[in-house]
């Protein structure tokens, strides 16, 4: 099956942030006339999402956004002479400014509130003049602070607006710890969800720290931020203290708060491999979350903090292999996000949220061989999806959903062995991968998700017989995956996927004859696969990795007439596949994999006449597949 951590994906909005994007979306697409609005938030992270949804909206019709930031008062008060030289070209100019003064006397007006005065009257001034150059929107994104200060000091250019949107008079909003900052500073720190670049987030908790008796709570809450920072820049390691730190420091005074950064720490250390230590943690956060939900049963968010927790319980479960573990906290976490979607009705965040859950259980359905189960979960995500595009519209992360669940939808119809659905979705979800590509750039992100769609329809090609289109669907593969190692350097996604595309190649090229060059492709994957294992650990995944690519060389070996070395291979992969089995149980997968060993090792035995040891090996495969058929029933791959 398909993957990806959807959960981790940026910017949602939250449920206010996604009426709120409605709104603006609507009024981008109605307005005939040049407009002036206003959006006042305190959060950046909110913020940013925001302008990338309309920046990616206004690229997709050929039109242009212009983002002015100042990054400080003086900046802000420098600003006229650049949005005037703006107005006649861009189609939307996006001033973005969310900072706000520190602690002041009563009667002191602080750096930021002086520029933002000055600025406002200013443009009062010359309101007329800015009309009538305008080309089409002027959005000021400003904190929610200076939305009285606007109006007092700019009364008629006010007055002219199109549009206002407020995220923090919304009372759905994001919970948000209102505090201020120092003045000057480049961007607020007011929003949980908000993650900043590592250098920022370091560089606040050394200035924090630095002060005479810091606020555990609000140092607590930076190392948290830290950590989340490493983990998203692949620095594990690195993030283990900082969420320790926190975990120290943020104890039973705040316990959402608490809760928040376990979920984190869970997150920190299953990427450090340290799966008793995240599973700890995890199941701490759900003690906690569901005592708050007891206690705040009718709060939206607290239904949402608690169906995550279960979420991320679930993929936990999935990394080592404890499938009955996984689907018991996915269906926790979908009835959690069905109740949510019944309670708050059909927002865009909890439809988003309900389609990850139900694709997740999809998927660990198919891990278990439920094929008809697992069919229908991806069926009803892939509904949801289309519909989130009908309804937010055509964004990055809409489309993105959208792509991932018509390939869900594409595995299981290959599998089932319908070939022509299975091609008919994934050529829609390869058209937009590549679309994306188009629009928003080549980012790691979308160049990952083209790479996943070009190797589905790749497999199509190859179950075709066409040999030719699906040696150019792998090789264009293999030079994303290099790309891409290159770009962002050695982590265990980049180096899996770099193992995984070689092995596609070396197929294509045994397929056409061409030992030597599958050979070569096969011991780079085995290498990458090798060092996988030592560097990540023995993980479910790691091992399957491996013991893929020694059966893929062992084939080689065994074609070549080199029985010792392809014996040697397949016995190797016979020890992966029976410690798989004890480990993670009897799965459909685990026990087809031990099967297809068992027959490899029954051939070997045969070629050197070993009669009994080959009959053995045979008659433990053959007991296996029956079980399979029984179990699973009658599936092309069971009959096969």
């Amino acid at each position: 099956m398909a993957t990806r951590s959807a959960e981790e994906r940026v910017s949602d909005l939250g449920l206010a942030g996604e009426q709120e994007w409605l709104y603006l979306r609507r009024h981008f697409e109605l307005a005939d006339d040049p407009w002036i609005g206003f959006v006042f938030c305190p959060a950046p992270g909110l913020v940013a999402a925001l302008r990338q949804r309309t920046e990616f909206m206004l690229r997709y019709r050929a039109k242009q956004l212009r983002r002015i930031n100042p990054k400080s008062p003086e900046a802000l008060r420098e600003l006229m002479p650049q949005l005037f030289e703006s107005l006649p070209q861009a189609d939307c100019i996006w001033v973005e400014a969310v900072s706000v003064d520190g602690p002041l006397s009563d009667d002191e007006v602080g750096p930021w509130a002086g520029a933002w005065d000055w600025l406002m009257l200013r443009l009062n001034e010359r309101r007329d003049a800015l009309r009538r150059q305008l080309k089409g929107a002027l959005v000021f994104a400003v904190h929610p602070t200076w939305k009285p200060r606007v109006r007092n000091a700019a009364p008629d250019f006010w007055s002219v607006r199109s549009l206002v949107l407020d995220l923090a008079g919304n009372e759905n909003a994001p919970q948000i710890e209102r505090r201020s900052v120092s003045a000057g500073a480049a961007e607020s720190d007011d929003d949980e969800e908000y993650v900043p670049s590592v250098d920022a987030a370091l560089a606040a908790v050394s200035r924090l720290a630095a002060t005479s008796s810091p606020d555990p709570q609000s140092l607590g809450r930076l190392h948290m931020r830290a950590a989340s920072a490493l983990l998203n820049a692949d620095r594990a390691s690195e993030a283990v203290e900082q969420v320790d730190q926190a975990l120290g420091m943020l104890q039973s005074q705040n316990v959402r708060l608490r809760a928040q950064a376990l979920v984190v720490a869970g997150r920190v250390k299953r990427a450090d491999n340290d799966i008793g230590a995240a599973l700890h943690h995890l199941e701490e956060a759900v003690g906690l979350r569901e005592s708050i939900l007891a206690e705040h049963s009718d709060m939206p968010q607290m239904l949402h903090d608690l169906s995550a927790a279960h979420f991320e319980m679930a993929v936990l479960y999935i990394d080592v292999g404890d499938l009955v573990a996984a689907r018991a906290a996915c269906e926790e976490s979908l009835a959690l996000r069905r109740r949510l979607v019944e309670t708050t009705g059909e927002t865009p965040q909890t439809l988003r949220d309900l389609s990850i859950s139900v694709s997740q259980l999809g998927d660990i359905h198919g891990s278990e061989g439920d094929t008809v189960a697992a069919k229908t979960k991806y069926e009803e995500a892939l509904v949801l999806h289309r519909r989130l595009v009908q309804t937010i519209g055509e964004t990055p992360q809409t489309l993105c959903d959208l792509s991932f669940s018509l390939n869900r939808m594409g595995d299981i119809h290959h599998s089932a062995g319908d070939t022509a659905a299975a091609k008919a979705v994934r050529e829609e979800a390869l058209a937009i991968a590549r679309r994306l590509v188009e629009t928003t750039g080549e980012t790691p992100e979308t160049l990952r998700d083209l790479s996943i769609s070009l190797g589905q329809m790749g497999d199509i090609h190859s179950s075709e017989g066409d040999t030719a289109a699906a040696k150019t669907k792998y090789e264009e593969v293999l030079a994303l995956h290099r790309r891409l190692l290159e770009t962002i350097g050695e982590t265990p996604e980049t180096l899996r996927d770099l193992s995984i595309s070689l092995n596609r190649v070396g197929d294509i090229h045994n397929s056409a004859g061409d030992t030597a060059a599958a050979k070569a492709a096969h011991e780079e994957a085995l290498a990458i696969a090798r060092r996988l294992v030592e560097t990540t650990g023995e993980t479910p995944q790691t091992l399957r990795d491996l013991s893929i690519s020694l059966s893929k060389m062992g084939d080689i070996q065994d074609w070549a007439d080199d029985t010792a070395a392809a014996k040697a291979a397949y016995k190797e992969v016979l020890a992966l596949h029976r410690r798989l089995l004890e480990t993670t149980g009897e799965t459909p997968q685990t026990l087809r994999d031990l099967s297809i060993s068992l027959s490899r090792m029954g051939a070997i035995h045969d070629w050197a006449d070993d009669t009994a040891a080959a009959k053995a090996a045979y008659e433990e495969a053959l007991a296996i597949t029956r079980h399979l058929v029984q179990t699973t029933g009658e599936t092309p791959q069971t009959l096969r």
